[in-house]
């Protein structure tokens, strides 16, 4: 089945740059359709500064906890050092994402932003064709932003696989890695 529509203003990507324009322009009346290949909120709450946060904030807690294990600074006192469920800890960091990927999609609704998840690929300046479920929505648009985000990037002499991974795997890791970055001699042995 095909689908076309056609709008005011077309906004590729959902996040920060894509969403706020999309919702921006939905606040201002005009007819306004973002497309998005992944979850909405881009590199910074999906997979970047919202998680690392949330970690963070985590190893903070974590730390705060052993060290009233070893001994009353506030008069708080543990009786036995924490232990870390880290796979529970990346649950809760995806939750928190979760909420805050909920929370863009509300506020483009309320604009009255319509969000078509899917690819989109331009035939000319302003139309787009996103495949959906091997169904293809032709959008044509009078104005098109294009606010397509980042990837992670790898070095020449380190590419991604193995042992070497982007920020994208490392704010996911199903557990705790006993290290992050080797030392320089096992690096050396292995190139």
């Amino acid at each position: 089945m095909t689908e076309t529509i056609k709008t005011k203003v077309l906004v590729i990507g959902g996040g920060p740059g894509g969403y706020v324009a999309a919702i921006r322009c939905g606040q201002l009346g005009l007819d306004t359709v973002l497309v998005e290949k992944d979850r909405l909120g881009g590199t910074c709450l999906i997979r970047g500064c919202i998680p690392s946060k949330a970690l963070i904030h985590a190893a903070g807690q974590f730390h705060a906890m052993a060290r009233a294990a070893e001994g009353s600074q506030f008069g708080i006192t543990l009786d036995s050092p924490p232990r870390l469920d880290f796979a529970a800890t990346v649950r809760w960091k995806e939750g928190v994402v979760d909420q805050l990927n909920g929370g863009v999609a509300a506020l483009l609704k309320r604009a009255k932003v319509r969000v078509i998840k899917g690819w989109g690929r331009f035939s000319d300046a302003k139309t787009c064709h996103v495949s959906v479920d091997g169904n293809e929505t032709t959008i044509m648009a009078e104005h098109v932003i294009l606010a397509t985000g980042s990837t992670p990037v790898e070095l020449p002499f380190m590419p991604f696989g193995g042992k070497v991974i982007s920020s994208n795997e490392a704010l996911s890791l199903p557990e705790l890695p006993k290290q992050l970055v080797p030392s320089v001699i096992d690096f050396a042995i292995n190139l």
